[in-house]
Order: structure tokens, then sequence, then C-alpha cells
């Protein structure tokens, strides 16, 4: 079978360039696969176009019909993900919402075109009243737009998407059971596959960033956003008067969040910027604890979170959302509620003055993805429903 492939990769900076250029050679092993990319660029990874046919895609010479299934990986980015939406409107195809809120997307998008009556069109089309209202909000710049609100998940602005997928791949069973009511699709749940882990010189790299041997590293990893509880993360670690640590965040701060945060006044306290992907693997592998919240949640998994646990870290996360349904076992889960900060002390508290816990839930987390999210398997599971879309006729036109 032949599969057409739309999704951006590096330099694109996503977490789903990485996702895909680590899923590739696995579907490889099921697939003849081309890759279509937006023509403004050339993959960082020469390597890529040695083992893949890498196209720059043009939507009026697209041979559609020369495929059994088309795939689009979707997210939430517009800049990196446009092409991806205007290939799907046109040449409808299996989609992996990888997602679940698209509000930030066609807010970028009517940024950029100033066609705000679609935009408000659309808002209206599948929210009425309501939808007016959101669009509004956005045009009148209010202060916090939609997609930062815990209400954005029942207003997600992903209809129009899951109108043209032929089928839908999701990596939760929380998004799932919200996109059923979408679509008579069908829908697949792939959990956000594994990485193989790399070997690094820990020690080398915590004297790089000036940890002493006393002090405990703690790590967040990825883009800055405000769902990511930072202001409530750094709150109960101001409160760690007798261990020693120190915090980093290896991700870009695009919208400034923590300008305002007095990280400066707090040696323990380091922003490290964007890192590309094997330096931010190397901070994971080095730490001892690792924090990722996320709250409100817009229906996305997280990369970073799967690379620390693949590590055996112990991590803490939001018991919401598609956190939720990880084993109690492997992660320790934060309610995004009045005792958050006090449960996030705790929970550092604990792992910072016990080893053996830091090392149990660390060994229980690197099982559980060898076990429920590895590439091959991961990759199967693909294969498997790319295959049952076009026994169904719904790889391609659906006809």
């Amino acid at each position: 079978m032949k599969i057409a492939l739309f999704s951006p990769l590096n330099p694109i900076k996503t977490g789903i360039s990485d996702y895909v250029e680590e899923l590739l050679p696995e579907l490889a092993r099921h697939f003849e696969v081309d890759v279509y990319i937006d023509p403004g660029y050339q993959p960082s990874d020469r390597g890529l176009q040695d083992r893949f046919h890498i196209i720059p895609f043009n939507p009026d010479r697209f041979p559609y019909d020369r495929y059994d299934a088309v795939l689009y990986h979707m997210g939430n980015f517009y800049d990196g993900h446009r092409y991806v939406y205007e290939a799907l409107l046109r040449y409808p195809g299996v989609v992996v919402l990888h997602d679940f809120v698209m509000q930030g997307f066609y807010a970028e998008q009517y940024d950029e075109t100033g066609d705000y009556q679609r935009y408000a069109q659309l808002q209206e089309q599948y929210y009425g009243e309501q939808g007016r209202e959101i669009a509004e909000r956005i045009k009148l710049r209010g202060p916090i737009p939609i997609w930062e609100s815990p209400e954005a998940i029942n207003f997600p602005l992903n209809e129009e998407i899951v109108s043209y997928a032929r089928g839908l791949i999701v990596h939760s069973d929380f998004v799932r059971q919200r996109i059923e009511a979408l679509t008579s699709a069908p829908i697949f749940i792939i959990p956000h596959h594994g990485h193989v882990a790399k070997s690094f010189d820990n020690q080398a790299i915590r004297r790089s960033l000036d940890v002493e041997e006393s002090q405990l590293l703690i790590c967040s990893a990825g883009y800055i956003s405000k769902n990511k509880r930072y202001h409530r993360i750094l709150a109960a670690l101001r409160q760690l008067e007798d261990i020693p640590f120190q915090y980093v965040i290896a991700g870009e701060d695009r919208g400034g969040l923590l300008r305002d945060s007095h990280l400066s006044e707090h040696r323990a306290f380091r922003v490290l910027g964007h890192l590309r992907l094997p330096e931010m693997e190397s901070v994971i592998s080095s730490s001892d604890i690792c924090i990722n919240l996320r709250f409100p949640t817009m229906g996305e998994s997280s990369g970073s979170l799967i690379r620390m646990m693949g590590y055996g870290k112990p991590v803490l996360v939001t018991n919401f959302g598609s956190y939720a349904e990880l084993p109690d076992y492997a992660v320790l889960k934060v309610d995004p509620d009045i005792d958050e900060v006090e449960t996030i002390k705790r929970f550092v508290q604990s792992l910072a003055l016990d080893p053996d816990f830091r090392l149990s839930v660390g060994r229980e987390a690197r099982a559980y993805v060898e076990r429920e999210c590895s590439l091959p398997r991961c990759a199967e599971l693909y294969a498997q429903a790319i295959r049952h879309c076009c026994r169904q006729g719904l790889g391609d036109q659906g006809e």
C-alpha cells in the first residue's frame, strides 16, 4: 500500500515535527510513504530525504488517486499546519488530531488573513450566539482568549476539520469520547509513542547547568504556555527552603509569560529557551524530578511527558484530561484545585527526601512506556487503522 503523509518536519518548531520524524521509519515498515511538506522550507534532517520521497505540496498537482490513503497530522500551530488544513479541505483523508481544541489555529488564521467574517461565521455555525461572543472577544483582544480558559473544551472549533476526516486517530479516550458526538467516521486511539532512550553523560550535563552535587535537578520541558501552570509550580518550589535544588525549564517563552515572574531573583530558577531535541533529552535524562502540568487542557497529549517517563523519571502531572488516564503507579497526579500549590510542594518534598521513591516511580514510568507506547506497537496500530479505513473505502475520496 502507498500513502501520502502530510505533516510539518523540523526545523518547524512543533512537537509534531519530532513525533512524525520518529514515527516515519516504523511506518515505512508497513507502507510506501510519500511525505508532503509546505513548500516554504527544506527539512533540517537531510537523511530524511535519502530515506523518503519528500515533496513540496502543490494543491493543483497533488496525485490524490495514486494513493491508497492520505494521512494528515493536524495540530494547533497555524504556521506549521496551514498547508495541512488546506490540503485536507480539498482532499479528505485520515486525520491524526493531535489537539482537540483548535481555537488557537483559527484565531491565528484570522490574524493572518484579516477575514473576520469567515472566522465569526465558523464560530456562529457551531456555537450560535455563544460563538458570536467568542469571535467578538477575540476581535477585541480580550484579556483571556478562549483557548486559555476551562470552557475551551466545550467550544473546541474542531468541527470543520473533523467533518473532512474519513477516519480519525486520537491519543486518548478523553478525546475519543468528545469526538464521537461529532462524526460517524471510525475513531482509533493510538497512544503517543515512546522514544528510543539515548545515553548521556548526566554528570557532565549537570555541571554544564551549574547543578551542584548536593542539589536536585528538577525539569519541565516544552513550549511555555499558561496552561502548564508555571506560576503554581514556581509558587510551590519557592516554599522548599530546606531542599537544595535547581529548576530548569527547557522551552521557548513565545508569549513572554514568565517575564514578570521574577525568575532572576531566585538563583534556582532558569529558563533555557528552545532546545533542539537531543539537548532537551539530555536535560531530561540528567534530571531527578520532572514536572509536566496542563490545565485547562486542549485535549493534547505531551511528547515531553512521554520522554520524561521513558527516561525513567518520576513526573508530576495534572489529574485531568488524557493525563488522568495514565496509571497511578507510573506518575504523581496533582488536582488543579485550591490545594494545587501545596500538593506540588509535598510531592517534590517526598521525592527529594526519598531516593528509593524516586527510583520506584521512575521505574514504573519507564516500564509503562516500553509496554504500551513503543514505536513498533504504535506504528502497527497506525497500520491497522489505515487499512481499516481503506477496506471501508474511507482512506481516499471515500467512494
